[in-house]
């Protein structure tokens, strides 16, 4: 999950600089992420890391998360 975002403590003369959030899962067995429900809420977890870090990071970038990420269709 990557979020743009640049901390307050950034100075506006280096703020052409890309930053970000970044929140990342994954599953040691690879045949486990096959599942629909695990992806789903593999998904949902790095998604509400992003949102939490983005908080924490007091983000100059003003951004409305939406409360929940649209579903995976079945295969």
């Amino acid at each position: 999950m990557y979020v743009p975002c640049t901390p307050l403590s950034v100075p506006s003369y280096n703020s052409s600089q890309p930053y970000s959030v970044v929140g990342e899962t994954w599953v040691s067995n690879p045949a486990n992420t096959k599942s629909m429900p695990l992806r789903q809420t593999l998904t949902d977890f790095a998604y509400q890391l992003a949102q939490h870090a983005y908080k924490l990071a007091e983000c100059k970038e003003p951004r409305d998360f939406p409360k929940e990420l649209p579903r995976y269709e079945s295969d």
